[in-house]
């Protein structure tokens, strides 16, 4: 089972995205239902890995494409785990449902992919909206109630 392509992004406007982890095997697309926050965190835990090992970058050549909003979702993730192999030069990637009764689906990828995948998965969950400057909360283009001013934003609009 070879993986072609490993991907994370988002389809929609931000502020109304849902994110999905995409992953071509053999021809077939696979998406999971995925949280922005697990994105980043594995993407993050990806870019680590690779920096402890001095690969960071490995993946440049690859491009690692978007999610399609047509793939058929299996799943929502209910947790990932990132395993690291640097003599075979792969990654396993192993993806945990919300749900008891879906069983785990495991993917090993080449550490150039996974590099690809957290280079490409940084970028989207950058691309969501502005935070607020006084909160760190995410804004709507026409602000937000800010929880520092009690949602009073009379005197004050980032």
């Amino acid at each position: 089972m070879t993986v072609e392509r490993f991907a994370g992004g988002a389809i929609g406007e931000p502020g109304d995205r849902r994110f999905l982890l995409e992953v071509v095997v053999d021809g077939d697309a696979t998406a999971y239902l995925i949280e922005k926050l697990q994105v980043a965190a594995l993407a993050h835990e990806a870019q680590n890995l690779l920096q402890e090992q001095g690969l960071i970058g490995c993946g440049l050549s690859i491009e690692p494409g978007g999610v399609h909003a047509d793939t058929q979702v299996v799943f929502r993730v209910g947790g990932l785990q990132l395993g690291f192999d640097v003599e075979s030069e792969t990654a396993t990637v192993v993806v945990h449902s919300s749900e008891d009764d879906d069983p785990p689906v495991s993917y090993e990828i080449t550490l150039a992919q996974l590099d690809a995948f957290a280079r490409e998965a940084l970028l989207v969950v950058a691309a969501g909206r502005p935070a607020c400057p006084r909160c760190g909360l995410a804004m709507d283009p026409d602000g937000h109630n800010c929880p520092r001013s009690n949602g009073d934003l009379r005197g004050y609009r980032p």
